[in-house]
């Protein structure tokens, strides 16, 4: 078990547990803020209905969700270093390509029938915001000493 205690494995683990948060907050409800109104809308509503959904921010959380079980299981697959370092990149970027994908929704969410209102989601932001965090801390997590602690 001592093997496995090293910087780098602290860094992919906390990257998973930022991503396993930033998947669960898809379903929260969630408030929006709409020219000077408070409206809160369940997270099915926001996300599936008919009209008013975002489908690309559900693809934005799956990559989220993917991506970080990726990179807790990069810790027991035993790789040469070449490739464990292209798997963590590629994992940091599938990462931060979700929390794009999640900041869509900020914005577009019912944003089908009535265009001419801006509205802002803080629940996406913050959820981007921790998958940006885990895709950098997997990034980062290469290029560390593997020394164990």
């Amino acid at each position: 078990m001592k093997k496995y205690l090293t910087l780098a494995n602290l860094m992919k683990a906390a990257a998973f547990v930022f991503g396993f948060v930033a998947f669960f907050m898809m379903f929260a409800n969630q408030i929006y803020v709409k020219a000077f109104d408070l409206v809160s809308y369940t997270k099915t509503d926001a996300m599936f209905d008919k009209y008013y959904g975002a489908w690309i921010s559900f693809v934005g959380y799956l990559l989220i969700l993917l991506a970080s079980l990726g990179a807790c299981a990069l810790v027991f697959l035993g790789l040469d270093a070449k490739m464990n370092k292209m798997l963590a990149l590629i994992l940091g970027g599938v990462l931060i390509l979700g929390a794009i994908f999640v900041f869509i929704e900020a914005g577009v969410v019912n944003g089908v029938r009535d265009t001419s209102a801006y509205r802002l989601a803080a629940g996406p932001i913050v959820a981007g915001i921790f998958a940006i965090i885990a895709g950098l801390l997997v990034c980062a997590s290469e290029f560390v000493p593997n020394k164990q602690l």
